[in-house]
């Protein structure tokens, strides 16, 4: 974890100030396993120096005594959890920087196997955090936003007022803001009709109305927050760019989201958008920076990695 320069005000008289460091989570979905273009993604993720990393679309990771899992945790400096996807290959793997984070528990299906992908828990103890930090990693269903409604009951739970937790993920669906990327199609006819049905919100008649963010609703409802939103700046996409895409509006779809508990934590928000990232997936990475106090012993220093 990064350290800001400086120091955070205490109150008290002849109190030390706590330093405080920053915790740097991503989602990052790597486009059918990243192919040639996975030694430059791994290079793009080094140098963000991440602590926790949620990947999407790991697709043929789990050749080879998942060989390439273990390569990308190695070259990240990281450990690996991984999740099968249910359909189509596109395996979650969820990585963590040891010893500042630490595994305490995982279950990669969380879902007895409902989901179209995957949807994993990790249970970390966090240098700076006093208690678990719960972190659910999935790719909600690429097709059906009915569908990714449904998955999202498996989710909600983890904004309860007890939890620490954070949703990361390709999650298929914009916000819930009208500004940036979160706005709609300025024209629905530059998606071809045959996949409206993946976007749009289905009306009683049989025809579309505006895109179907039913998904976002039930899991704002719940209690998880949108960073843009709660950090009052605009949407940036991260999706949309990809010129050779059939979907070329610029869009959300890749997500941080803390709970009620881990909001007041957040201190920034960040999306890889350069001619660089643009080349190396049709989905761009997304960063949320969090506070935390920075502890003089690590938690759980016994434990090691999962």
């Amino acid at each position: 974890m990064t350290s800001p320069d400086y120091l955070l005000a205490t109150p008290e008289e002849n109190v030390p100030p706590v330093k405080s460091q920053l915790l740097r989570v991503g989602s990052y979905n790597v486009m059918d396993g990243g192919g040639d273009r996975w030694p430059a993604q791994v290079s793009l993720l080094a140098d963000q120096d991440l602590d926790i990393l949620g990947i999407q679309e790991a697709k043929h990771w789990d050749r080879s005594g998942r060989a390439r899992v273990h390569q990308t945790a190695e070259a990240l400096g990281m450990q690996a959890l991984f999740a099968p996807s249910q359909h189509h290959g596109c395996h979650l793997v969820l990585l963590y920087r040891w010893p500042g984070v630490k595994c305490l528990a995982f279950d990669p299906d969380i879902s007895a196997g409902t989901f179209h992908h995957a949807a994993s828990r990790a249970k970390f103890a966090v240098d700076g955090i006093d208690e678990p930090l719960w972190v659910i990693h999935t790719h909600l269903h690429p097709f059906s936003p009915s569908a990714r409604l449904t998955e999202t009951g498996w989710l909600t739970e983890y904004a309860a007022p007890s939890h620490l937790s954070l949703i990361i993920g390709d999650l298929n669906s914009g916000g819930l803001t009208s500004t940036g990327a979160d706005r709609e199609p300025d024209d629905w006819d530059l998606v071809p009709a045959h996949l409206h049905s993946r976007h749009r919100l289905v009306l009683p008649d049989g025809t579309y109305g505006g895109s179907d963010r039913r998904a976002m609703s039930a899991l704002a409802r719940a209690g998880f927050v949108d960073p843009p939103q709660h950090l009052d700046i605009d949407p940036a996409r991260t999706a949309g760019h990809w010129g050779r895409g059939s979907e070329p509006w610029d869009r959300r779809s890749d997500h941080v989201l803390p709970s009620p508990r881990m909001a007041p934590a957040l201190q920034g928000h960040i999306v890889l958008d350069t001619p660089e990232t643009r080349l190396l997936s049709d989905h761009l990475p997304v960063i949320d920076l969090f506070e935390v106090a920075e502890h003089g012993d690590p938690l759980n220093s016994a434990e090691a990695p999962c």
